[in-house]
């Protein structure tokens, strides 16, 4: 649970500067200070829930960055020594 939240926040630190930034020196106008957090808030939430989703479920690719843990298929049964009879 830690992982998506600290990783939710930082994204969510970095669009807020990066949208700040844009605003005062790309489009030289401000934009209102409710309309940025807003939208910090909705990429956010949505980060959240698809990091939530990613490193919850399980999977070859989940397992190669981390998260989850990949049971996979069971390996195929052959009888390869003497029978007991």
């Amino acid at each position: 649970m830690e992982k998506p939240l600290l990783l939710t926040v930082l994204i969510g630190i970095f669009y807020f500067i990066t949208k700040m930034v844009e605003s005062k020196y790309i489009n030289k106008k401000q934009e209102p200070l409710k309309n940025t957090v807003r939208d910090t808030l909705i990429v956010t939430a949505c980060t959240f829930i698809i990091l939530f989703l990613f490193f919850h479920m399980s999977g070859p690719v989940a397992e190669i960055l981390g998260g989850g843990e990949y049971v996979g298929a069971p390996g195929t049964q052959a009888f390869v020594d003497e029978p007991g009879f």
